[in-house]
Formats: C-alpha cells, structure tokens, sequence
C-alpha cells in the first residue's frame, strides 16, 4: 500500500466534521467531551444517557446534553447533527 492509499481525499476534507482536538479552543471542555463522544460514534444514533455517561456529565441535568448540542451545532453547523427523535443525535459527514 502506497502513501497516497492511505492520505485522506480532497473528498475526506471536505464532508468530515473537524476533530474534537481542533474545536477544542472554540468549545469549553464539558461541550469537547460530548462532541468527542459523538465523533467517536460517528454515523450511529447515540442516545442521550450513553452520551452523558461517556462525556462524564451524568451527575449533570438531564437536559444539559440538549443545551451542549446547541453549541457544537453552532461550530459544526446544524447539518452535521442529526436528531433522531426518541432516540438520541448523530454525528454526520
């Protein structure tokens, strides 16, 4: 396998939300550990109790995950985030 096999398309670039690391100063720490939650289960429904367990904000609220979505919506753009009713958001590319 080449370099080339494994570089990222121009394609990648462009349709990938950006990586936790890079939001980072643009987000407060509570918000990066659930968008990185998100991002690590890219493309899969995650449910608003996994979420707040893996981003370690279970002891919060239990809407605190909904006012965190606003922010990272408004970084990565609302599209990006999808709402599955009843079920929990999804990060998409």
């Amino acid at each position: 396998m080449s370099l080339a096999d494994t570089s990222p398309t121009l394609d990648d670039l462009v349709t990938r939300p950006p990586h936790p690391d890079a939001l980072a100063s643009h987000l407060g720490p509570t918000t990066t550990a659930v968008y990185r939650t998100l991002y690590d289960r890219m493309g899969r429904v995650v449910s608003r109790a996994e979420l707040a367990r893996a981003a370690g904000i279970a002891d919060l609220g239990p809407r605190r995950c909904d006012a965190l979505m606003v922010d990272i919506r408004r970084i990565v753009g609302a599209e990006r985030v999808v709402t599955v009713r009843r079920r929990g958001w999804m990060l998409t590319c």
